[in-house]
């Protein structure tokens, strides 16, 4: 588990201390470079800081043309939440999985994916009062009420609807997809975005933060060696023992330094044992943002409380 961080500064002077470089051709920026390709190819998420654009004076992304750029710093997608507004509620949304998005978005100006644009009020009213057996009134205060729901049998009447028409459903979910170029595009075409994401924590100067451990620290030690060693190893001037050993060496850290930056705490342990241990499969904590998937199971029934765990 990381804890801390320190500046890549920190591994590049030891570099040149080793190195016994002299002033003048020290080769700064291509350290620094190689250092974020040895940060990537370790790979352990936990190194990366977790931002959110809407949270700690980090801007929304306000979508315009059904589009918004991803934010500074942008590296991995964990969520993304919707709203039509600044202010929210904000609504979980799901990758997109339709063979048949337009290029400039999600949806094209003939096929809209809004629910009141694709499916009417009376259709939904009509098919809650068969669904419910309830009457007119009743059934307009029920979906009123209940957005889920809403959208639940605005899904079925897309689904006749295909079916009698042998056209293509299209959802009602909110849907997202990533593309070339940092662009986020989604099938609404205004509104604003709540995302969490990791980025790569850098210090005051722009340099990268890396993790305050001996296994980092020797792993991006080693495969800045190795990168510099490459080139006078390819001309003969360096011996392939010695080249061989600082390849070796940042293969070995690279491994250590995954394994100690993915080993859980006590308590993310606890987490997973409640999100593995069900009894009952929670298949919707998506639309919760995960907010209580590490919460332990307690199951209700019609008389009283059952802890599996008990």
């Amino acid at each position: 588990m990381i804890y801390n961080l320190t500046s890549i500064k920190r591994v590049i002077a030891k570099v040149l201390t080793d190195r016994d470089a002299k002033e003048g051709d020290h080769r700064i920026s291509d350290m620094v470079e190689w250092a974020g390709e040895a940060l990537e190819k370790i790979g352990a998420y936990p190194y990366f800081v977790t931002k959110v654009a809407g949270k700690e004076g980090e801007p929304l992304l306000e979508l315009v043309n059904y589009q918004a750029k991803l934010p500074s710093g942008f590296h991995r997608l964990v969520q993304v939440g919707y709203s039509s507004t600044e202010d929210g509620s904000f609504y979980p949304m799901r990758y997109a999985t339709g063979s048949f998005e337009a290029a400039h978005g999600l949806t094209s100006d003939e096929e809209s994916t809004s629910l009141d644009d694709v499916v009417s009020t009376a259709d939904i009213v009509t098919l809650t009062m068969t669904l419910y057996s309830i009457d007119y009134d009743a059934a307009l205060l029920k979906i009123n009420n209940d957005p889920a729901l809403r959208s639940v049998i605005a899904g079925l009447v897309l689904d006749k609807r295909a079916a009698s028409e042998g056209s293509t459903s299209r959802t009602v979910d909110y849907v997202y997809v990533i593309t070339p170029g940092g662009w986020i595009k989604t099938n609404q075409e205004t509104g604003y975005l709540m995302m969490a994401y990791q980025a790569i924590p850098l210090d005051i100067d722009g340099y990268p933060l890396v993790p305050d451990d001996p296994s980092f620290l020797d792993a991006l030690y080693w495969y800045i060696n190795m990168k510099l060693m490459y080139p006078e190893w390819v001309a003969g001037r360096v011996r392939d023992a010695v080249y061989y050993d600082a390849r070796r060496s940042w293969n070995y850290y690279c491994k250590q330094a995954y394994g100690n930056a993915m080993m859980p705490a006590a308590d993310q342990l606890e987490s997973f044992k409640n999100s593995w241990l069900r009894l009952v499969p929670e298949i919707r904590e998506h639309s919760d943002f995960f907010s209580t998937l590490g919460q332990e199971q307690v199951i209700y029934n019609k008389d009283n409380i059952v802890n599996p765990n008990t």
